[in-house]
């Protein structure tokens, strides 16, 4: 099974999202970019980008 890249903005947004996500225990600044990713991934997602 390959892994492709996202292909829209959106997709990338959710994609920063996890990473942040799980190197904010190591990185602390990574948790404060965490829910503007998620809010760019919920606006985009909803105008379709």
């Amino acid at each position: 099974m390959k892994m492709n890249m996202p292909s829209n903005l959106s997709g990338w947004c959710m994609w920063l999202f996890f990473l942040c996500i799980g190197l904010a225990a190591f990185v602390p600044v990574l948790g404060t970019i965490a829910p503007w990713l998620a809010l760019a991934y919920a606006v985009l997602s909803f105008i379709g980008m």
